[in-house]
């Protein structure tokens, strides 16, 4: 803890002398933002009997006088509200008082602004909490009254004639036009007080609880009505909304929203279905957005990579640094989790999430590629373009006055005394315990876009303020210079106003739009702005609630990096009427009128590109089930598990009928199925009885060919999935096809057990049958162990023997081996095999018929990795074959290099009898344990005794942790690589690595299909994806929908973005079968039915 003071003393001391920062706090002595959101608990309210009393207060920014210059309104929880007139110069005016405006009474929530009358002058829309302990409250609508004779606006506080007097436990609210009728309707945002108590099965959400539950309210002639049932939002009290956003994800017209869950309750996403109602898809399909943040706060929805599709942001409380890490409570166990989902809860981890949109109603979080996945206890992220570079930037607020989840304190207030005392609820002893709570000050994050859908921390050089417990924040142009300043709303000291100061170091332009609306939409919310550039689009929507607790003026500012004139702008209203403005002069404000708009955008102008592949309805009746991985429960510490590797597609002509059939794996006690296919292109399980005597076998590949010489294609069936550790249900199963129909050879095989990955046919030595190769990717119930690879040589009638030693050792104990390619490299007709798994390097054989050589030299020897697949084709042209393989990907907390290796350390470390498979990795130069310390002591017990606190245990180094001797005998395997690449052969059998492109890391690779997609003479790339059966400390490998990536004819690749395929959940293998003449690709999906896409040629 000294060192880490010290590192942070360092840096503070750096930031204060930074002056060339991008940013560059005002003092309050010049501002006259004298504002601070003081708490004081007190034994009625605490953080011990209010669980939100920390999460801070709002700020909007708006021109509430109409003089060109943006004001400020501040709530407070338990301070007054302040209004702040902007004087130009970055001066402001304290006139709460002679604007009328009175909120004094707790507890005041989040802020937002509507011209609620059509007036021309906006009013404020405050959240407050409407009963709790001493509170009693109810929301605030302050309506504009126009000017004084000194040019300051007065409110009168009439929520009640609109019907918004609403009394709940009220977070923020938003303005938009839900039912495009015109005017303006509004989402209220609730949270609930209670989670133990609460915490019951997901379908609670369908109930209706008055002050817990959200509401939408819809416009109708100047009042709100309650349409939330009607319009399928949920109401329960399982809800704790901290943050919520209007945006258009689907790009259809129609205003979707994001609600923002803390605790166990799934974040929502209502997508509009135009006729008054929303569809919650997180709820009901688990794979659309896959995880969500799981202690969500605020949120924001906007296009980060100018792509035109809208992207979300939430933020969680996942700590950057390495010692807060590991004393924070984490995540659930593996099995408990998995409990939870069965409860009816959507997958949720703590960290933020970024989730681009995909553009096909699907989405892919990729927060921890992007380089935002961990900051600290954060609330609200107010995204902007702050460097006028045409890419949208993030500031994130954070701190935290008690930061509940440290796990020392947890266990400290665990007593069953305190307990016991914590159930009378308000007391003197509970403050006393409340102050005891650690608190988490610390420095708010910027980080600049890089225009690849990743961030840089840039917070050391673009800002220059203090730690700070910072929540609400808004982006405003406050000195009308061209440049976005921030305004923070900070608990127990002064607000920030932080000026931008790009106007003076950058070249860059900006554009604002200001709208003159419809009559009942006069400062026209919900708009669309596109604007096109040099081959760039900007989209940005004009809604004003914004980030955490917070709102932005109805104006919208865009960069645009060096570029003068824009070739066009496209203006969309909320009424879908649009109009383009062309050559627009940028460095300056604009403004756009309704009344010059016409048609609907949505019929004369959206298009949609052709997409390579379409979705076409499963033909299979069969969905594949495997059960829970119990893999955990033997190895806590492990990262990922190596059950649940089904199911697997084999095609053939079974029946010699002309027709390709289909055999598909069964999972564990599942009968692997044959399906036979008519002239119809229909498919029909046939001979189920010849499989369902296996059932109890977890069938994890499977091979036709023809066996014994007779033109008919047998099968060959290998069993794994770890389950279990001997016996037949890891014997191979061969099934020689007597006129269509199979028929086991019992005598076969019968001397293997292995725990098989891959099985494959093909003539080894050159004699005209085919021989078959089973791999191998572990010893059963042994983490990391290396098994053993075979090689069966056929004698041309059927009959396979065993020649692995034969073949030569360093092939037989090649490693943890999940995918193999045999192709003749060398052109002497023999087939050689290019080799891949865990814990191993990727490995040359090359086969001279008597042997396999292990190739040395090739350039491959330190790419360990998690490899899971590999495909080879002369990609570039050149006469020689290069080969994709797909890895782990690099979207999870673990990272590897050569120089901070992932390691494995296995040993008895604890003297029990039992090898501890304990794995390290590199986070901030350190080498860490990758399990938490509760998942550590359960597996190593005595390092509950060495290190009493969590404190104790996170500023241990691993040398420390566990027995020297122990760390140095340990049997080790490490691994370097953890990114999907292109091996690109320099015409030697030596190869250069080229990581694939970023759509390609943000999951594992678990198969690839070749094929010339654009016909362009060059073989393209379908990768395919996902894990779930990892250790929940990394969340879930759930962001692939499948990628094509296409050849760029100069050696490399790139994303094939926008197309309309959708390959979702854990898809595990692919292939290609002709139906009616017409090619499709058939992925087999863990858990679920096969997923058909029809090549759109």
């Amino acid at each position: 803890m000294k060192e880490f003071i010290v590192c942070c003393l360092f840096f503070l001391l750096l930031s204060c002398n930074n002056n060339d920062a991008l940013f560059v706090t005002v003092s309050s002595n010049k501002t006259q933002i004298k504002f601070q959101n003081t708490l004081t608990s007190t034994t009625k309210l605490n953080i011990l009997n209010y669980l939100y009393y920390y999460n801070g207060a709002g700020v909007a920014a708006a021109d509430f006088n109409n003089d060109g210059l943006v004001d400020l309104y501040f709530t407070g929880n338990q301070t007054d509200d302040k209004l702040y007139l902007n004087s130009g110069g970055l001066q402001f005016e304290d006139i709460t008082t002679k604007a009328n405006i009175n909120n004094a009474l707790p507890w005041t929530t989040g802020v937002t602004t509507v011209d609620i009358n059509n007036d021309g002058f906006l009013d404020i829309y405050i959240c407050k909490i409407g009963a709790h302990n001493t509170i009693k409250g109810k929301n605030l609508l302050y309506v504009n009254q126009g000017l004084d004779n000194n040019g300051v606006p007065r409110f009168k506080e009439d929520a009640s004639t609109y019907g918004l007097d609403i009394a709940s436990y009220a977070t923020q609210a938003t303005f938009f036009d839900y039912d495009k009728d015109g005017d303006l309707d509004l989402f209220l945002m609730n949270h609930s007080l209670y989670p133990n108590s609460n915490y019951g099965k997901g379908a609670l959400r369908l109930e209706v609880d008055q002050k817990s539950g959200d509401k939408l309210l819809e416009n109708k002639q100047g009042k709100f009505i309650d349409v939330s049932s009607e319009a399928g939002i949920f109401q329960g009290k399982i809800g704790y909304g901290l943050g919520v956003s209007i945006g258009d994800v689907t790009n259809d017209g129609y205003p979707d929203i994001y609600v923002g869950n803390d605790f166990f309750e799934n974040d929502y996403l209502y997508l509009n279905q135009k006729n008054k109602t929303f569809k919650e898809v997180i709820s009901n399909d688990k794979t659309t957005l896959g995880h969500t943040s799981h202690f969500s706060m605020g949120n924001a929805i906007s296009d980060l990579n100018n792509d035109t599709h809208m992207d979300i942001i939430s933020l969680d409380m996942l700590p950057e640094n390495l010692k807060t890490y590991k004393t924070s409570g984490l995540e659930f166990p593996y099995q408990t989790y998995q409990y939870y989902l069965k409860n009816g809860y959507a997958p949720q981890f703590m960290q933020n999430t970024l989730h681009y949109n995909n553009g096909n109603g699907t989405f892919s979080e990729t927060a921890y590629l992007s380089g935002i996945a961990a900051t600290e206890w954060s609330w609200s992220p107010i995204i902007g373009d702050y460097d006028n570079d045409g890419f949208k930037d993030l500031y994130i607020t954070n701190g935290i006055l008690g930061a509940t989840n440290d796990m020392d304190y947890i266990n400290f207030i665990s007593n069953e005394a305190i307990q016991k005392q914590l159930a009378t609820e308000k007391s003197q002893r509970n403050l006393e315990l409340s102050k005891q709570i650690p608190q988490k000050k610390v420095k708010n994050y910027f980080y600049k876009n890089n225009k690849d859908k990743t961030f840089s921390d840039v917070t050391s050089t673009w800002v220059s303020h203090d730690n700070s417990y910072s929540n609400g924040g808004t982006s405003v142009d406050l000195d009308n210079d061209g440049d976005l300043d921030l305004v923070i709303n900070n608990i127990n000291e002064e607000a920030f106003v932080l000026e931008n100061t790009s106007d003076q170091n950058s070249k860059n332009s900006y554009l604002k739009i200001k709208f003159k609306g419809n009559s009942n939409n006069i400062f026209g919310i919900g708009t669309i702005v596109k604007a096109f550039y040099k081959g760039q689009v900007i989209t940005e929507e004009n809604y004003t609630t914004k980030g955490y607790l917070s709102s932005v003026e109805p104006k919208i500012h865009l960069g645009f990096g060096t570029t003068k004139i824009l070739d066009s702008l496209q203006i969309i209203w909320s009424t879908n009427a649009y109009q383009t403005l062309k050559n627009i002069e940028v460095n300056q404000e604009i403004e756009v009128s309704y009344e010059n708009a016409s048609k609907n955008y949505y019929h004369s102008i959206l298009k949609k590109q052709k997409s390579f592949l379409v979705n076409k309805d499963s033909l299979l009746n069969f969905k594949h089930k495997d059960s829970q991985s119990l893999e955990f429960n033997r190895d806590q510490i492990i990262p990922y598990a190596s059950t649940n590797l089904g199911p697997h597609i084999a095609v053939s002509d079974v029946n010699n009928d002309g027709l390709e059939d289909l055999f598909i794996t069964g999972g564990k006690s599942q009968a692997s199925e044959l399906f036979i296919q008519n002239k119809k292109g229909n498919f029909t399980s046939e001979q189920s009885d010849v499989f369902k005597y296996d059932a109890i076998h977890e069938d994890v590949y499977s091979v036709m060919f023809d066996a014994n010489g007779d033109n008919s294609k047998d099968l060959l069936i290998v069993s794994g999935g770890n389950e279990f550790k001997g016996g037949a249900p890891l014997q191979p199963k061969l099934y020689i096809n007597n006129q269509g129909k199979f028929e086991r050879d019992t005598l076969q095989f019968k001397n293997i057990e292995t725990n098989a990955s891959k099985v494959s046919a093909l003539d080894i030595d050159n004699d005209g049958d085919l021989d078959i190769s089973i791999l191998s990717n572990l010893l059963p119930w042994q983490f990391g162990k290396t098994p053993s690879q075979y090689i069966f040589v056929n004698d041309g009638r059927g009959n396979f023997s065993d020649a692995s030693l034969k073949y030569g050792l360093d092939f037989q104990n090649s490693g943890n081996v999940t995918d193999i390619v045999w192709v003749d490299l060398n052109d002497d007709t023999y087939l050689d095999a290019i080799v891949v798994g865990y814990w191993m390097p990727i490995k040359i054989f090359l086969n001279n018929g008597d042997q396999l050589l292990l190739q040395k030299n090739t350039n491959l020897e330190k790419t360990n990795g998690w490899w899971n697949a590999i495909k080879v084709n002369d990609f570039d042209n050149d006469g020689d074959l290069d080969f994709i393989a797909g890895n782990w990907g690099l979207n999870t907390r673990l990272q590897a290099s050569k120089s901070e290796p992932i390691t494995l350390y296995s040993n008895d470390f604890d003297t029990n009898g039992t090898v501890d498979p304990v794995i390290t990795y590199y986070y901030q130069k350190q080498e860490t344990p990758f399990a938490s310390k509760d998942e550590l002591v359960k597996q190593i017990p005595f390092l509950n005794k060495k290190f009493l606190s969590y404190k104790d245990f996170a500023e241990a180094s691993f040398k420390a942790l566990l027995p020297k001797v122990k760390i140095k005998e340990a049997f080790k395997k490490q691994v370097f690589e953890l990114g999907s690449s292109y091996f690109e052969n320099r015409g030697d059998n030596t190869f250069k690595k080229h990581e694939l492109p970023f759509m390609a890391q943000i999951s594992s690779v678990n198969d690839i299909a070749l094929e010339d997609f654009n016909s362009d003479g060059y073989t393209d790339v379908l990768l395919v994806g996902n894990n779930y059966n990892i250790n929940t400390q990394l969340g879930k490998l759930d962001a692939s929908h499948g990628l094509i990536l296409l050849n760029n004819k100069n050696g490399f690749f790139y994303e094939s973005l926008g197309q309309g395929f959708n390959i979702p959940g854990e898809a595990k293998n692919i292939k290609t079968i002709k139906i009616k003449g017409e090619l499709f690709y058939v992925i087999s999906i863990n858990n679920n039915t096969p997923v058909f896409l029809k090549a759109n040629k």
